[in-house]
Formats: structure tokens, sequence, C-alpha cells
């Protein structure tokens, strides 16, 4: 594809002209090719837009496609050991140790937590139901996730909905906030990581480096002194770091020391709460927050979720439980038609680890070949989803979009690979959904009901609307 030195083919992304997510939903349309030739910067990239190549990739083929190819440097840079970004053996290792900490049991016996910090979003929003105020919702989505990620994940109290100034989400701020240098960090990670290694570049900002090590290791020390367990994140990488590994089972003791077993270091500790603190607050946030702009925005689906909501928690004794959350079956068709058209992470990155050939073709990947699958590009493109710019959360209640002819929808990435914190992330975004529509009715705020085509912050990585999402919230038992 033409390109322009020195940005290649992603230079209005580079000039912040245009969001990421449009300028590769412009390559994507620009061939009806099913891989696409292109440069970022002076390197050049493959981009996969055939839903059967992607699912040879993550999926039959992954063998030769293990590594993800983003920028990573433990030594330089020790919080960038984690889960997402780490390679090869030592990749496979801690995914399968990291793995029973995410089961529907584990998930479940933290339920309670979650519940709790919805209370004072319930507080937050009668209150601006009661003075008829605008609410933003992608800026309290990101407060009650900051609440959400800091008592489960941590087991640390944060009322980021109540104070403006709260340390977590000022520290989720300092990771997030469209700053040039946060940008140039994201973009060398995800896009030029070999600049990345070249600068020896730190993807996080020092003082949120301070104070993700001094909260583990503060918390793991005063567990461990006063012999205190709690079920939550950190007491799952206590185990980790005293065992080397985390049963299935339901125990959430502090176990004694392994001497034999291969336990993980305080860096890698740490790495591994950053990734859970940032995966936990950019994507349910994001996604909560447009889920709500569409039910805002159409009446009539908002007030079927509602009499969903209603009917199974009134089964439930009128309480909101992990089984009832998983009953809410159209809520989750709403919540996978949001995710279709607005994916936190709208590209997957992967690398060739060994000469490949793509099968029925003569193309031969060799090693080193960066792969780049534009997801909500494939979810948003006619061919695979028919009106894919029309919300329409039938569409998930009876077609399998995906099977042995290829992946058309991936919000999670799929595979081995494939995020493995999904359960907890619908969990999340189920439970702020609920807990809103359960005793509010929303309606689109002023600007967006002008607003003929939304615009989106170009300095975003993750879709974000410009000047936020101001949406009007109303008592349920009040007229709307």
């Amino acid at each position: 594809n033409q390109h322009f030195f020195p940005f290649g083919n992603l230079k209005d992304g580079f000039l912040l002209k245009k969001p990421f997510a449009e300028v590769m939903l412009e390559l994507y349309n620009s061939t009806e090719q099913p891989i696409l030739g292109f440069y970022a910067t002076t390197k050049p990239g493959l981009m996969i837009r055939d839903p059967e190549i992607v699912r040879l990739i993550l999926i039959r083929d992954f063998q030769y496609f293990h590594d993800r190819g983003v920028y990573m440097d433990e030594n330089v840079d020790p919080l960038s050991g984690h889960l997402f970004s780490l390679n090869g053996e030592k990749w496979k290792n801690l995914r399968a140790k990291l793995t029973p900490t995410f089961t529907s049991g584990r998930l479940k016996a933290m339920f309670q937590t979650f519940l709790d910090c919805g209370k004072s979003l319930e507080v937050y929003l009668s209150k601006n139901a009661n003075d008829k105020k605008e609410v933003d919702m992608r800026e309290l989505m990101a407060c009650f996730s900051t609440n959400i990620i800091a008592s489960v994940a941590f087991g640390l109290e944060s009322d980021a909905i109540a104070e403006p100034d709260d340390t977590f989400r000022k520290m989720g701020r300092k990771f997030f906030d469209p700053t040039f240098m946060n940008i140039f960090r994201l973009t060398c990670m995800f896009i030029l990581p070999h600049v990345g290694k070249f600068l020896k570049v730190k993807t996080v900002d020092k003082d949120y480096e301070a104070f993700i090590f001094k909260m583990v290791k503060d918390t793991m020390n005063y567990r461990e002194m006063n012999n205190i367990s709690r079920k939550d994140f950190m007491q799952l990488l206590l185990q980790l770091k005293n065992t080397g590994k985390v049963d299935y089972g339901d125990d959430w003791t502090i176990q004694s020391k392994d001497g034999n077993a291969k336990t993980l270091s305080i860096n890698e500790l740490a790495a591994q709460a950053h990734v859970f603190f940032l995966a936990g607050f950019e994507t349910s946030s994001t996604t909560i927050s447009f889920c709500l702009y569409f039910l805002a925005k159409d009446h009539e689906i908002q007030a079927k979720v509602q009499e969903e909501i209603d009917e199974v928690t009134k089964k439930h004794g009128g309480q909101i439980t992990y089984e009832s959350l998983s009953e809410m079956k159209y809520l989750e068709n709403c919540i996978d038609e949001t995710l279709r058209m607005y994916t936190a992470v709208p590209v997957l990155n992967r690398e060739c680890t060994k000469e490949y050939q793509i099968p029925g073709t003569n193309i031969t990947l060799d090693k080193g070949t960066k792969i780049f699958i534009p997801v909500q590009a494939i979810q948003t493109d006619a061919k695979n989803f028919p009106d894919p710019n029309v919300f329409r959360p039938e569409r998930f209640a009876t077609d399998a979009w995906n099977s042995e002819k290829g992946l058309k929808y991936m919000p999670f990435g799929d595979g081995p690979r494939a995020c493995i914190g999904l359960r907890m992330g619908k969990v999340q975004t189920k439970m702020g959904i609920v807990l809103i529509l359960s005793k509010f009715n929303l309606r689109l705020g002023d600007k967006l009901q002008n607003t003929k085509k939304l615009k989106f912050e170009v300095k975003s990585f993750t879709p974000a609307l410009e000047g936020g999402m101001f949406l009007k919230v109303t008592h349920r038992h009040k007229s709307p």
C-alpha cells in the first residue's frame, strides 16, 4: 500500500488527525484482498482481513503466532513483564499459574465485594437525578471501575465517585490520560516496539510505577505479618509468591513457602497487579458507557433490559446475585453488540515466531513478521455483520458468528491468548449496568441528542467520545 515517509500508512494517527481505530478502518477498507501489507513508520506489517486466516493465526496454527510482538523489557521497565506482553515459555508458564485466578468459583466468592462497590454509584446518580444534572457516564464508569479494581484486586478502600482526588483514580489518569508521553509510550508498545527497545522506554510514569510497587509490597507484608486472608486478587498473588501456584479449589489462605516451587519475584507480582488494574479499569468502563449510550438512545431496548432485570431479580428474592447476572441473557446480547461496534481494543497484535505458509496461498511469512488483526473493522464489516452500524442485540441471541469458517467476533481475542479476565470483565460490566437500570432511566444529553455523527477523541487508543458522554438520569418511579 502507498505510504508516506517517515510515518508509513499510519500518518494521520501519528499526527493526531484521526483516532487510531479510524486509521486502521480506512486501511482495512482500502482493499478487498484478504491480506494487506502496510508500513508503520519504516517497518512493514500485515493486516489480516479474512476471518478464516484470522482463525488460523489465533487458534489452529497458534504455535506459529504465540507472541504478540509488543514492546517489553523487564530490565528497563519491570512493570512491562506482565501476562499480556510476555513471550514463549515464560508466557505459557505464567498463563497456567494465573488461570485458576479467574474461575467462576473465585469470581462468585468475590461477588459481594463487587456489589459493595456499587453503593456510592447509586447515591451519586440519585443526587444528579434529583438535581436534573447530566452525567458524564464515561468518567463515572471509570470511577466505578476504579472502585471495583481497588477492592477486588487489592483489598483497598477507594471511592473515586465521591472523591475526585482518589489516589487510584489519579493513578489511572496517569496511565490513560492522552498526554504526549502516554501516547508515545503506547505507540512504542503496540506499533513501534523496535523504537521502544532502542530508546529503552518505560511504558509507565515513574509515579505510577512507584505507586504499584508500594501498594503490592505494603499489602503483602501487612497480610503476611498479621496472617490476614481476603478473597481478592492480591491474596492469589500471595499464593503465587509463596508456593508458585494457585489451586483451583476454594483455598484463600496464605500458604507456607514451598522451597521446590518456582515462585514469582516482587517485580513479576507487581507487573501482574499493574496489568490487572489497567485491563479491569479501561475495558469495562468503555464497554459500560457505550452500552448505556445505546440504551439511552433506544428507549424500547432499554425498557426490555429493565424488564429482564426486574424479572430475574424478583426470581432471586429481590437480590442481585452472581447467578442472577448470568441469567440476564438479553442484557448479555446488548453487551456483546456494544463490544462488536466499539471494542476497547480495536486491533490485536501477533508476531510470526517461525516460518509459516498461509494455507491456500503462495504467501510465506518470515519469522518476525508483524501481524495486525483489525478487530473493530472486521466486526463492523457488512460482509460479516449485516447492517453493521445498527445496534441490534438480537443478532447475538441465535447466530454463532464464529465457526470453523472463521472468526468474525473477537472483542476479547480468541485462542490460547484470549483475555484471561473475560469472565470478570463480563461480571463487572453487567453489574454496572444492572445497578443503574434497576433504579434509573437514561436519556441522551442535549449535546448527544443533537449529534448526527459521533466524534471520537483523536488522542485515545480506546474509543472515547470527544467532550464526554453526557446522559440524563431520572428515577424509574418518576416519569422519564
